[in-house]
């Protein structure tokens, strides 16, 4: 099969998205989840730092999670154990998060998958009054079962990617510790350089890895396949088929932008409001109203790519592997659904 052009790709996958719309407000659930539990390890932190400086607890968490974090992480580096064991708590809530994530996104993943599969040619216009029907592939039964199927290569997968964030991690943190110039170094001046340089790196690693999470994502669940052998697809893929990567890329990356601006200008716009005495208190479910749309139209964007991925992917996949929707494990043996019989 060709690959699709890309407006072509992005407009099938978003009306895979619309036609299963309850995956959306599942991804959204999940995640804000592992979000939450972000926030007890930083307050961990803080208590600790309460104990170690006698700081005072309200006054570090009323900055906000992020800023309270660079607060504890500056606070305890005279204290390497406390340290230490604080950086851990947040990796391993993190891990775990982003697994849990992996596990039930791998079943609102599968919905993508089938309808990709069974929708046909919905992507062309013009639209038929079937076209959503075609692709309506939601299941709670499927879902659930895929979710369950998935769960021991999103452990596996989600080990990965925070070992790459800590690998980035220390050597950001390497790079900016060597580089630090003393009182009288004559790098001084370059200084503020390094640190541009290093962050810009740092980032652009983390969004390497995230897109590369993204897409072992897709080639797991769409092929059933084992990390390994996603891996060795997955560079195939990159290298072969790497404009129709960077394109989804791009095109959702700029989408996403475009709503973020229009999300900061509708806050900008409440904002005066919410000062005023009685105004305010009934703009407060306008401002949660606007903040939920926000969050779930970006919610939809990301379902969107990877909708668009995914159909690029079988596509590419179907003159490379035959068979490959129902590969091998790495040991060699296909692992069976849930409920199959022995």
């Amino acid at each position: 099969m060709a690959p699709l052009r890309l407006r072509a790709a992005i407009t099938r996958g978003f009306l895979i998205v619309a036609a299963n719309w309850p995956i959306v407000l599942i991804d959204f659930a999940v995640g804000s989840l592992a979000r939450l539990a972000l926030i007890l390890p930083v307050v961990g932190g803080a208590l600790i730092v309460a104990a170690i400086a006698g700081s005072d607890v309200s006054q570090l968490l009323s900055a906000g999670i992020f800023e309270t974090a660079d607060l504890v992480v500056g606070s305890l580096a005279t204290a390497p154990a406390a340290l230490a064991a604080f950086l851990v708590a947040v990796a391993l809530v993190a891990v775990g998060g982003e697994a849990l994530q992996f596990v039930v996104k791998s079943g609102t993943l599968t919905m993508i998958v089938d309808a990709d599969r069974q929708a046909g040619e919905i992507q062309r216009l013009p639209f038929q009054d079937d076209t959503l029907r075609r692709a309506r592939a939601f299941r709670l039964e499927r879902l659930v079962d895929a979710a369950r199927r998935f769960t021991r290569r999103g452990l596996i997968l989600a080990s990965w990617l925070g070992l790459a964030y800590g690998v980035v991690g220390v050597v950001y943190l390497a790079l900016l510790l060597r580089g630090l110039p003393g009182a009288a170094s004559t790098w001084s001046a370059a200084w503020s350089a390094l640190v541009l340089g290093a962050t810009s790196a740092a980032v652009v690693a983390i969004a390497g890895a995230n897109l590369a999470y993204t897409l072992l994502r897709v080639v797991i669940v769409t092929d059933d396949c084992g990390v390994g052998v996603a891996v060795g697809r997955l560079i195939r893929f990159a290298i072969e088929d790497a404009r129709q990567v960077l394109g989804v890329f791009a095109v959702i990356g700029g989408i996403e932008l475009v709503a973020a601006a229009v999300a900061l200008l509708a806050a900008a716009a409440l904002a005066p409001i919410a000062y005023l005495p009685i105004i305010g208190l009934l703009v407060l479910p306008l401002q949660a109203a606007v903040w939920l749309l926000r969050a779930l139209l970006f919610e939809a964007l990301t379902l969107t790519s990877l909708a668009a991925y995914e159909t690029q992917y079988r596509r590419f996949a179907a003159t490379r592997w035959p068979s490959a929707t129902i590969s091998e494990e790495p040991d060699g043996t296909e692992p069976p659904w849930p409920g199959d019989p022995a």
